[in-house]
């Protein structure tokens, strides 16, 4: 039988910086490696399902969960299933990656949203919003899938009309939609207050991210207290604890309504971070970011496959450009799944 300690759902063979900080720390942690791609995703599945390999933790950044024969997704039930652990849980992500079930959840966890109406995918092409609704919504407003991803579908600068809802309707029939509230952010200190956050297990990673331009930069200690971003902090940690996601990246923007500041969650929960390294592309995360985001996965997954999981932290951390904060009132980071894999009860 092949047994690897450490997995990764990663299609293509082109071996980014990502890919390569896993990898880099996986042979310092002395950890077996598999790199699944669709050239051999198939082959690796057959062997799950027919026990000829095992694999301890799947880092997943392809699948698909809303597609019945997505074979990344099948990988990630197959290793759940005989009692491997997945980053992310699949039954966890298909519900914290549909928008229109979040918008509810954030909602009633007391986290303020921008003005939204979710229609459900059985509504009629001709729906016609009514007056009050177009006060609320204003215009232009941002028309989005619930399962969208990467920006597809999304259209920014709607103006109501019946053609552009039935147009956003059709990017998936099956899907529900959502019509969003358009925010127009602050500056502070210069800078537009859209925020991309991490989720890193226990470690929060603030980063400004400029939507306009896809420029992200590492928000500073001093940028971080001087302008009390502690509110970005504060709503990931209550997503996580909705969610369990233990990796995961949400927007964040500041708008002022009626003279205060509001932080408003935009796209909820990203479950597959795009980790393309700023030394890759001009719109990538700093590189420090990606090499910490590696070595913090690869290092959960050391102590779940050396039984140490009693040493995996729930602290929450606040990891800033140049200083690292322990606030009171996070809470903790969720816990992965426990299963029976680790105790040798699985072949």
């Amino acid at each position: 039988m092949k047994k690897y300690d450490f997995a990764l759902n990663w299609d293509g063979t082109v071996k980014e910086y990502f890919v390569d900080c896993l990898m880099k720390s996986c042979k310092e942690k002395k950890l077996s490696f598999l790199w699944i791609s669709s050239q051999n995703s198939k082959s690796v599945l057959k062997d799950l399902i027919s026990h000829r390999m095992k694999i301890r933790v799947l880092l997943d950044t392809e699948a698909t969960h809303n597609k019945e024969k997505d074979v990344f997704s099948r990988i990630c039930y197959a290793v759940k299933d005989v009692g491997g652990v997945v980053i992310n849980d699949p039954d966890r992500t298909k519900v914290a990656i549909n928008k229109a079930v979040m918008h509810y959840e954030l909602i009633n966890a007391g986290i303020s949203t921008p003005y939204t109406i979710v229609v459900r995918n059985w509504e009629p092409n001709y729906l016609k919003l009514t007056p009050e609704e177009r006060k609320q919504l204003k215009t232009p407003f941002v028309i989005k899938p619930a399962l969208g991803y990467g920006q597809q579908g999304v259209i920014k600068d709607a103006r109501g009309s019946i053609k552009e809802i039935a147009s956003a309707r059709n990017f998936d029939k099956g899907d529900n939609f959502l019509l969003q509230e358009k925010i127009y952010p602050i500056e502070l200190g210069g800078k537009y207050a859209w925020f991309r956050v991490f989720n890193v297990f226990d470690t929060i990673i603030p980063c400004w991210w400029d939507d306009r331009h896809n420029l992200y930069e590492h928000v500073a200690y001093e940028e971080f207290n001087n302008f009390r971003l502690f509110a970005l902090a504060k709503i990931v940690a209550k997503i996580a604890s909705i969610t369990n996601m233990v990796w995961f990246s949400t927007e964040i923007a500041i708008d002022a309504n009626n003279g205060k500041m509001r932080f408003l969650p935009i796209d909820y929960v990203n479950d597959q971070c795009d980790m393309s390294a700023k030394s890759e592309t001009t719109s990538g995360v700093p590189n420090p970011i990606v090499e910490h985001t590696a070595y913090c996965i690869v290092d959960i997954a050391f102590r779940l496959t050396r039984h140490k999981r009693d040493k995996i932290s729930k602290k929450y951390i606040i990891w800033l450009k140049n200083a690292t904060i322990d606030i009171r009132g996070l809470g903790t980071s969720p816990e992965l799944l426990r299963q029976d894999f680790f105790k040798g009860k699985h072949p």
